[in-house]
């Protein structure tokens, strides 16, 4: 009677939701850590760390190298020695180099490619089918997109339950989305903007009520199927050792 009394008795707590309902699903400008906006507007992300820089000097091929940023987001190249170069984009290094290298040579021409340094990387976990650390391609990429690059969200995944972690100013904000409002027949005529994710950032998919409830079932079925083997044991244990004495004399 307990065993099927049981679901029941558990239904109420299985249902709660761990986690508040965050802030409407969209762009917090106050999540946005310092260039990400301007980062997002233009689709290309600013030079940090890490990042390589090619750069091909006209008709001055000892001068065409690659270079690395520094930690410090500094770039020390060849004739010219270190610049800052931390938060440009592509086109205002190539102005800065230009006119560096213009005190060495006449009307210098060059060109700058960046390859983004995988350090840009969010990580992703809970209940997708590939949970992993991603590096990131572009400022506009979404929740959704880390979602599918980690394999969708999985059978027991709660699409109610998307949970976005992030370093502000030295704190870790944490909101909490629901991607079926962007799938809603109620809500699709209204403008549904979808978060986007920075470098650093730990996007969590819960779990729904259902799967964790059935593992509440499960547990506490393990735990009566143990107490019910402890009292099987309790009552053979006389007998048993009645039939020892018996058998000894």
């Amino acid at each position: 009677m307990l065993v099927r009394l049981l679901p029941l008795l558990l239904l109420p707590a299985a249902c709660s939701h761990p986690v508040k309902e965050g802030v409407t699903l969209g762009e917090d400008p106050e999540l946005l850590g310092p260039n990400i906006t301007e980062e997002i507007r233009a689709g290309e992300f600013r030079i940090g760390a890490g990042d390589t820089v090619d750069v091909d000097v006209w008709d001055h091929p000892d001068l065409s190298r690659s270079y690395v940023v520094a930690p410090d987001g500094t770039l020390f190249c060849h004739l010219i020695g270190r610049l800052d170069v931390y938060g440009l984009t592509r086109e205002e290094l190539r102005d800065r180099l230009t006119e560096a290298y213009d005190r060495f040579l006449v009307e210098p021409s060059l060109d700058v490619t960046v390859h983004l340094s995988t350090l840009r990387k969010v990580t992703v976990l809970g209940m997708v089918r590939n949970p992993g650390v991603y590096p990131l391609a572009t400022p506009r990429t979404t929740v959704l997109d880390m979602i599918a690059t980690a394999g969708g969200i999985g059978a027991e995944g709660d699409t109610t339950g998307i949970v976005l972690a992030r370093l502000v100013d030295g704190e870790v904000q944490v909101r909490s989305y629901n991607l079926d409002l962007l799938f809603d027949p109620d809500v699709m005529g209204e403008v549904q903007a979808i978060p986007y994710v920075q470098p650093g950032d730990y996007l969590y998919v819960l779990r729904t009520d259902l799967a964790r409830y059935q593992d509440y079932i499960e547990a506490v079925g393990d735990s009566l199927r143990a107490i019910e083997f402890a009292e099987r044991d309790l009552l053979l244990a006389p007998r048993v050792n009645r039939e020892v004495l018996d058998n000894a004399f």
